[in-house]
């Protein structure tokens, strides 16, 4: 199938933003010396192994089935954890 449903398409969009919005009250936790529960990251560590394998279509795969984002939200957490963030 080549075209992807709209509604799966926003909630791929939520679940990234989720995950950067968890990391940003994380940060503020941290400087206002509040405890915050550690949130579970976004990509597992067998994803961050395919990536530090040099393998980012593996990553992207592994990820896309642990999560059930599609393959351009997907694409664009691997670039964003290849780029440095914490996702």
């Amino acid at each position: 199938m080549f075209f992807r449903n709209t509604s799966q398409e926003t909630i791929d969009r939520l679940t990234v933003r989720v995950a950067e919005l968890e990391r940003t009250v994380a940060a503020l936790a941290q400087q206002a010396g509040v405890d915050h529960p550690r949130r579970r990251p976004l990509a597992s560590d067998e994803v961050r192994r395919l990536l530090a394998d040099g393998q980012p279509i593996a990553a992207i795969k592994e990820l896309r089935e642990q999560t059930g984002l599609g393959l351009a939200e997907a694409k664009r957490v691997v670039d964003r954890i290849q780029a440095g963030e914490d996702l």
